[in-house]
């Protein structure tokens, strides 16, 4: 943990923090890690990475500023993230508006495993009794299912352009996972209308897409479908 030094240091950060101007603020936080970074990481390791649990999983309610975020927090958790250190995934994830602010971070985890949806995947790989990420998982998946199909009956979205045949099958192998994890964590009725929703839009889009001469439209199609097919849209 920290040193007396150290500790005195960050205190007068955090009074700064508190009611200081921003330069203020910066320098007393570049006088607390110089001082920080010229012990063993190691000693201070610990620390960071409880930061890092108090704002992530606590919603303590601390500024994180680039230098602290660079600096100490995301190497104290690069380095458990690396040893599968159980939490240290999960408070990247956490902090992943932080991460996405910093290009140097995010290369040294890859461009596939900067995100917070991979990291939350991560964590409950390193830790499969992981009961935080577990939840937050789903909603993110389910947040990005139901964007995919909120311009329905327009078409299924994949980001920001209209999904191919072969991401409309990457959306089914994302439904999946959500329906494997829902049923795991015993809440399929709350999500059963989105699950019901995706399911026939991402088969029934990529069928349009693959036959789509015969239809002016996707809503032209979903209106020449059997009716017990397109009743629940999304």
């Amino acid at each position: 943990m920290l040193s007396e030094v150290q500790r005195k240091l960050w205190e007068a950060y955090e009074r700064a923090e508190g009611c200081a101007p921003r330069a203020q603020k910066l320098r007393d936080l570049e006088a607390f890690l110089d001082v920080l970074l010229r012990s063993p990481n190691t000693e201070w390791f610990p620390w960071a990475r409880s930061l890092a649990e108090q704002v992530a999983d606590q919603g303590t309610d601390l500024v994180i500023r680039r230098p602290l975020f660079e600096q100490a927090i995301f190497p104290a958790l690069l380095a458990g993230y690396r040893d599968r250190s159980p939490g240290c995934a999960r408070w990247l994830a956490g902090l992943s508006k932080n991460l996405q602010a910093c290009s140097a971070c995010r290369e040294q985890l890859g461009s596939e495993g900067a995100t917070e949806m991979a990291l939350l995947r991560t964590a409950i790989s390193h830790d499969p009794t992981d009961r935080r990420s577990v939840p937050r998982l789903i909603e993110k998946i389910a947040d990005s299912l139901r964007y995919s199909v909120h311009e329905v009956p327009a078409g299924v979205l994949y980001g920001i352009d209209g999904a191919s045949p072969e991401q409309c099958q990457e959306l089914e192998q994302e439904l999946d996972e959500l329906c494997r994890l829902v049923h795991q964590e015993q809440m399929e009725q709350r999500y059963s209308e989105l699950i019901r929703g995706c399911r026939l839009h991402f088969r029934a889009y990529r069928d349009y897409l693959l036959n789509r001469k015969g239809y002016g439209s996707y809503a032209d199609y979903l209106s020449n479908i059997p009716r017990s097919d397109n009743g629940n849209h999304a």
